[in-house]
């Protein structure tokens, strides 16, 4: 069963830590000390937070709760460990921050820290953060994209035609099919990424990253049902 999986070693992984095995929690806990919080600095976050959210991951993988399991018993092997602890850590950082924006917002209007609203931004919602922005970015791009360019990516994407098959459809050359993928690939990364820029300016990511995002996180990677 595990052998069918795309990732078998790093979901034998997670399960011997959610076993108990010490060897593998200590590699785990390494790999949040080291490479989660190095990954959080490149997305924004500074040392220090970094620190404390790679910490706290520690904590929430692994630890049982009363009203839920480890955080990690979700992760299924069907992606890389690293960049399902990316998506964990993602999220967790974007929530960090709009609670302090919240806090300072509310601290310059003179208003006590538990107020429901603040003046400017929209009512907070029970989505996890990180999918928030990544499904917002999605809709914004395709309600950019040009229609035509939209299904020439939907054609090479989500019914695997190739550039020649495409060429025949479009009496064309395989050479435009392939110039006029790639305009409409980038005026969708172009517009996904403006999206994340406007929604939290602080956040650096990579277009890589946030594809690598969509692979993997789900309602049940962040506890939310």
């Amino acid at each position: 069963m595990i052998d069918t999986l795309p990732y078998p070693d790093d979901f034998l992984l997670a399960q011997k830590c959610l076993e108990g095995d010490l060897l593998s929690i200590s590699q785990f806990q390494q790999t949040c000390r080291g490479y989660v919080a190095d990954y959080l600095v490149s997305a924004g976050a500074d040392a220090e937070q970094a620190q404390e959210l790679a910490n706290e991951m520690r904590a929430d993988c692994l630890a049982e709760r009363a009203d839920n399991r480890p955080r990690l018993a979700t992760y299924g092997g069907n992606s890389p460990l690293r960049t399902w602890l990316k998506a964990v850590a993602l999220n967790k950082l974007v929530q960090r921050k709009r609670n302090e924006k919240r806090k300072r917002q509310l601290e310059i209007d003179g208003r006590p820290i538990d107020d429901p609203g603040v003046e400017g931004e929209a009512p907070s919602s029970t989505e996890a953060p990180l999918l928030e922005i990544m499904r917002g970015a999605v809709e914004a791009a395709f309600h950019e994209c040009d229609a035509e360019d939209f299904v020439l990516v939907q054609l090479a994407h989500a019914n695997d035609l190739l550039g020649r098959e495409l060429a025949q459809m479009y009496s064309c050359s395989e050479a435009k099919i392939s110039r006029d993928l790639e305009r409409a690939r980038r005026s969708i990364a172009d517009a996904t990424m403006n999206y994340v820029r406007e929604k939290d300016p602080w956040l650096v990511l990579k277009w890589e990253d946030f594809l690598d995002l969509c692979r993997v996180a789900s309602p049940a990677c962040f506890g939310v049902e």
